[in-house]
């Protein structure tokens, strides 16, 4: 069996590369407040690549007083959005020598038990928090515990160091790729009011339409949440309650779409052709449905890998960080939209 290769000192890939190793150290930690030209930090990773060398977290927590470790709270690990967020995060602390602690939070759990955890007996240095049940006791739970943090997929109000991805403009490219198709009764299964990703897709929704000269119709929207038990329960309201049905539904979440297919093939209405079908964010459980799911791609990996960097840049830094919003989003189009079909004239008519 081929013996794996030694990794290299520190002092080795400075050598190589020609530079110091407190260089090194800094480029390999990503350390973004250090100022070195591209080349020099492109010569630096890829010796380091060659040489196999790997940064020791422990021997770096013993000369920092840190753990380098991170914790992430999400509010499910079933999830693929959550899980995607996670491999970012991930991967991002480990570049920089870092290992990330998960926890997420059951049913009945108090959220901020889990922050007050992973600081006081995990001992991380910074949080990733992807939760936020209840808002304003969680950031001050969170505030309270005088640690590095930064938000993840939400905003709340007095927190400027988040990662987010535009919702609402993801949301407005759902409805205009629906109405460029021709569909001009376009129902939206929300997520729940009162959060920040919800309200964001309910105005990029609302955007799309106004784009488009139509009108906003309450009766064309149903609260969902985020599940496909409550995607379902609000699919069967717009079919009992929206006259005439919408040709075409924009889903918040790809769980509640597919709840809502679920009721359609059971009430018999055929996908595309009879009611078309769009959902937020993108999963392999998109291409296994039947059929297919268009949906809108977003970089949720990125997310997590940003957040993570600018989490990590701060415990080293020290400096203040600011809010981002992550701009990339596509639509990704399968069988699940077409063309809304021709409604027959009354024969009646003249």
């Amino acid at each position: 069996m081929k013996s794996k290769r030694p990794s290299a000192k520190i002092s080795d890939v400075a050598k190589a590369a020609g530079v110091s190793q407190a260089a090194v150290s800094r480029v390999m930690r990503g350390d973004e407040s250090f100022v070195v030209r591209d080349e020099t930090r492109k010569r630096i990773t890829e010796v380091a690549a060659e040489l196999n060398y790997q940064p020791n977290p422990a021997a770096r927590g013993l000369r920092t007083s840190r753990s380098q470790s991170l914790g992430i709270v999400v509010p499910e690990l079933d999830n693929p959005v959550h899980a995607r967020i996670i491999i970012g995060a991930e991967r991002a602390a480990a570049e920089r020598g870092y290992s990330l602690l998960i926890a997420h939070r059951d049913a009945g759990m108090v959220e901020t038990a889990i922050y007050d955890r992973l600081v006081q007996r995990n001992r991380v240095d910074g949080l990733i928090v992807a939760t936020l049940a209840d808002e304003s006791v969680a950031v001050s739970a969170l505030q309270a515990l005088d640690h590095p943090f930064v938000l993840v997929n939400r905003k709340a109000s007095g927190v400027n160091h988040h990662v987010v991805i535009n919702d609402r403009g993801g949301s407005r490219k759902a409805v205009e790729h629906l109405v460029a198709l021709g569909h001009r009764r376009i129902g939206h299964l929300s997520g729940a009011p009162h959060r920040y990703n919800s309200k964001c897709r309910l105005r990029g929704y609302q955007d799309g339409l106004k784009d488009a000269g139509l009108f906003y119709d309450a009766n064309l929207v149903a609260e969902a949440g985020y599940t496909m038990e409550g995607g379902a329960a609000a699919m069967r309201q717009l079919l009992q309650s929206a006259q005439p049905r919408p040709t075409a539904i924009f889903a918040a979440t790809l769980f509640t779409a597919a709840g809502a297919m679920g009721v359609l093939r059971e009430a018999g209405v055929k996908i595309p052709e009879e009611m078309s079908m769009i959902a937020f964010n993108d999963g392999a459980i998109a291409d296994v449905l039947a059929p297919p799911l268009t949906t809108v791609r977003t970089p949720l990996e990125t997310m997590g890998y940003q957040a993570a960097t600018a989490l990590i840049g701060h415990i080293e830094g020290g400096g203040e960080f600011s809010g981002q919003v992550l701009e990339e989003t596509e639509i990704v189009e399968r069988q699940s939209t077409a063309p809304p079909r021709q409604r027959r004239p009354d024969p009646a008519s003249c």
